[in-house]
């Protein structure tokens, strides 16, 4: 795209362009949000904070993505609402539909309007069009600065406290005007005083002296009547009208038939071919070698062109444009797309499809901030009845409305997905996720979160129960995560040549380091590397808070048990001892439901580099540590289920997000992966000796024969295979023990070892990708092995990846792929034939990226290290291509 006239004439790649690690702020407006694609592959490139990212998106279409979100995926909003903001809008009733994306990175601005959804297919694939502007250069400083007046306009309308907070500090992040410069013409246009369709024909009338020869049509979605047709037709009364379509738009092709006609005009009817779903909205008139385009998010509609906000209009934003008539034309052709010719005969196959808005509740649920003393304060339209509880999917605390006018739950409130109920339970309102705001004020500043006894996640409630007063002692005595960079600095705001000139260990890095380095709990680590669990040990500790009782004595006949054995032993000695003591484990809901987040967010927090500064093998003494508290909860689910509520199908997921986050598999490096080759070694070699046939158990546990088994082998598979391959799993006679206590039946070592092998070798290709497709978000996944092959063993049908140099889940899909199949040559094609790419053992990536384009290849040899160390930093294929 060129800045000067900030026409799509070359392609977008809003992934790469926006999400990166030197921006200190993004703001996005959209119809709908991929909430998983946001946090788990977008946020992650932006970096540390300091840091403001904002997505409003439209109320409807939020409130129902929350609504089909599952109980147990909770956990995934985990940095919504705390590192980032999200709102949803819709003032007047009508969609809030513009497709904005801004970002700012060091002193620059960029600007990117269009037509894509912040989803993968809004912003990597599918045909779409966005128009780019940069600050520094007349127009692009023009359309950032009508962009900056619209936003605080909508912000305005949304009357939140929290938005304008961030709004403010988004301009003061935002480079200044230059001064002494002209102000040069903005080519974003609007509709909340005026409609985009009269803009169009004001702009044009005062452009262009002569009649219009040429109107250009093209969008997904038109109005139920082609009004909004009929209405450009009238305004332009152009002499030539050429409409684009493909079998997926929605239409009423009768009635477009009709307004066509009687315009007068000459029409000419073409197919895209392919026949894909096109999303751009384009609407172009030419007269002469003039020509004019519209673009942005405005289908053609009634409500997206010829109404305004508060009038049954969207909020729509749009690029207008003045090009030459060729330009205009060209934008109407998608790369690698044609367009033929159909007739107006055959317009009536098409049919007007309405797209049903979600059902609005009688409550819209506006916000919810978490205050200090754990209740949660709620805005809401109408205003909270006396009987209207909130809900946070485990329990409900009434509202009440206080002299000052706010309404806040009368008691703590700690799940993070809350609405508003009566009091026969009847659902009111919408979702909403909580507000935490002294998270959101460090991710603007930062700084880290107030000290506390307890990890973010856990209340002091939970401390009743031994399976709280264990993640308390695992907070207490050892560095789960680093929740937060500590100090001010961070790569957000600070350009390339900034970063080069402070270095890499400037000074709030090296505070950092010292900080956590002096962290009291780095001096425990150094007792867990060891096989003798006496008393003393961490691991003993742990499973003494676990049981509810007073630290164990030194027993004699009881060194150089191993930990299994000790678990036995001792699982003997807690039958015997009152029924009031395990009553004491007994758990509600609402705590399993924390305990579970909290510990699932500790497992993906292991790779987090910092943790080396506190204790080089800190992610290594981590694992030992949950490995014998997650045998002790098995045992005790077992045995005395009444005694505990995390299920052991929650201790089956935490166990394998553990193990997967310390030895790697599945689509996702572990920590072994990401380390030097010395520090691995010296992990491995200080692991206790007990930890093997542990690891062992918990991994038979999972893929044990009973239901489902073919799903749990395929989902478990790659993490054990990279277990084994570290050296983590070896079966014991203690191992088989420890299993026929916790099954009940006779298992034997050789039982365990032969079921863990074959579920290593087990093959189910068509189960492992549709399992691999949805884990990344691709359309579609096919796998072929040809037999006998030598430099290719596995071919990859994609379909979902616009480009593969450019998309961080290629290397995962690469990496997963060859862990899998036990293969080294892979060769990928995108299944509309695209792009393809190639990689063989010991040589370097080749990818064709398009028809008629240049091999790309890596500048060195590509191997599963590497490909670890592109994953870990979530990177992408191009990195290796530079």
């Amino acid at each position: 795209m060129t800045d000067s006239a900030a026409v799509p004439v070359e392609r977008c790649r809003p992934v790469h362009e926006l999400f990166t690690g030197a921006a200190s702020a993004l703001w996005a407006t959209t119809y709908s949000v991929d909430l998983p694609l946001f946090n788990e592959f977008l946020l992650p490139r932006l970096g540390d904070p300091p840091l403001n990212v904002v997505v409003l998106a439209d109320h409807r279409r939020l409130s129902a993505s929350l609504d089909r979100l599952p109980a147990d995926a909770v956990e995934a909003l985990a940095a919504v609402n705390r590192r980032w903001l999200l709102r949803g809008v819709r003032p007047g009733g009508q969609a809030f539909h513009p497709k904005t994306y801004l970002a700012v990175t060091g002193t620059r601005a960029t600007l990117l309007v269009g037509s894509g959804n912040l989803s993968m297919s809004g912003l990597d694939r599918g045909k779409e069009v966005f128009t780019a502007f940069r600050s520094g250069t007349p127009i692009g400083d023009a359309a950032i600065a009508s962009w900056r007046t619209w936003i605080h306009r909508v912000v305005g309308l949304v009357d939140d406290t929290t938005l304008v907070q961030r709004l403010l500090d988004l301009d003061a992040r935002l480079p200044p005007q230059p001064a002494g410069t002209s102000q040069a013409a903005s080519p974003l246009i609007h509709n909340l005083d005026t409609s985009i369709a009269s803009q169009f024909k004001a702009a044009l009338a005062i452009q262009t002296p002569s009649d219009i020869e040429e109107l250009l049509l093209s969008a997904p979605y038109y109005d139920d009547d082609a009004a909004a047709v009929g209405q450009l037709l009238t305004d332009l009364r152009p002499r030539r009208v050429r409409v684009f379509l493909t079998k997926a738009t929605s239409v009423n092709g009768n009635r477009l038939r009709e307004r066509l006609i009687a315009s007068g005009a000459t029409t000419e009817i073409l197919m895209y071919q392919p026949d894909e779903f096109v999303h751009a909205k384009l609407v172009g008139a030419v007269a002469g070698n003039q020509g004019w385009l519209l673009s942005g998010s405005a289908n053609l509609s009634r409500a997206a062109m010829t109404r305004i906000v508060g009038h049954s209009g969207n909020i729509e934003v749009a690029v207008l444009t003045q090009l030459t008539a060729e330009e205009v034309r060209a934008a109407f052709t998608p790369p690698e797309t044609t367009a033929v010719a159909a007739t107006l005969d055959q317009l009536p196959s098409w049919s007007f499809r309405p797209d049903p808005e979600p059902v609005a509740p009688a409550v819209r649920l506006i916000s919810a901030v978490v205050t200090d003393d754990g209740r949660v304060e709620v805005a809401c339209e109408p205003a909270a009845k006396p009987d209207w509880l909130l809900d946070d999917l485990t329990n409900r605390q009434p509202l009440t409305r206080h002299a000052s006018g706010r309404t806040a739950t009368v008691g703590p409130v700690h799940g993070r997905l809350v609405r508003v109920v009566d009091t026969d339970g009847s659902v009111l309102s919408n979702q909403v996720v909580v507000d935490d705001t002294i998270a959101l004020a460090a991710a603007l500043t930062g700084t880290a979160r107030p000290s506390n006894d307890l990890p973010d996640g856990l209340t002091t409630g939970d401390l009743d129960s031994p399976l709280g007063k264990m993640l308390a002692w695992l907070h207490r005595n050892l560095v789960m995560e680093v929740s937060e960079r500590q100090s001010p600095a961070s790569a957000g705001g600070v350009t390339a040549d900034e970063e080069a000139e402070q270095g890499n260990d400037d000074l709030w890095v090296r505070l950092e380091r010292e900080q956590l380095g002096r962290d009291p709990r780095a001096s425990r680590y150094g007792r867990i590397w060891s096989d003798s669990l006496d008393a003393s040990e961490p691991i003993i500790e742990l499973l003494d808070a676990l049981r509810a009782r007073t630290p164990s004595e030194p027993a004699p006949g009881r060194a150089g048990q191993s930990l299994l054995a000790r678990l036995l032993d001792d699982a003997t000695d807690v039958d015997s001892q009152e029924a009031s003591t395990r009553r004491r484990w007994r758990l509600a809901a609402r705590v399993r439901v924390r305990a579970r987040n909290l510990l699932r967010r500790w497992a993906g927090a292991q790779g987090d580099p910092r943790l080396a500064w506190v204790e080089p093998l800190a992610p290594a003494g981590n694992f030992a540590t949950i490995v014998g508290a997650l045998a002790e909860l098995q045992l005790t689910s077992a045995q005395t289920p009444d005694r505990l509520e995390l299920t052991g199908e929650d201790l089956d997921d935490l166990w394998l997000r553990w193990l997967g986050g310390f030895s790697g598999g599945d689509t996702r490096p572990g920590w072994l992966n990401q380390v030097e080759q010395e520090v691995r070694a010296n992990a491995k070699r200080r692991l206790p000796g007990w930890l093997p046939e542990a690891a062992a158990a918990l991994c038979w546990l999972t893929i044990q024969p009973g239901p489902h088994r073919r799903e749990r082998v395929v989902e478990a598979q790659s993490i054990i295979m990279a277990a084994f391959d570290n050296g983590l799993l070896e079966p014991t006679d203690e191992t088989a023990r420890y299993l026929s206590a916790v099954t009940g039946h006779a298992i034997s070592r050789i039982d365990v070892d032969q079921q863990l092998l074959d579920a290593i070798a087990y093959i189910d290709d068509e189960l492992w990708c549709a399992r691999t497709a949805a884990e990344l978000y691709l359309d579609d996944l096919t796998l072929e092995a040809p037999p006998g092959a030598r430099a290719i063993q596995v071919r990859l049908g994609v379909r979902g990846v616009a480009d593969p140099l450019l998309d961080p889940r290629m290397p995962r899909l690469l990496a997963a792929t060859r862990q899998y199949r036990r293969c080294r040559g892979i060769a990928v094609y995108a299944t509309d034939g695209t792009w393809r790419l190639s990689l063989s053992d010991g040589e370097t990536i080749a990818v064709l990226p398009g028809l008629g384009q240049g091999v790309i290849e890596s500048t060195k040899p590509v191997d599963d290290h590497i490909l670890g160390q592109i994953n870990a930093a979530t990177g992408v294929l191009a990195d290796l291509c530079r």
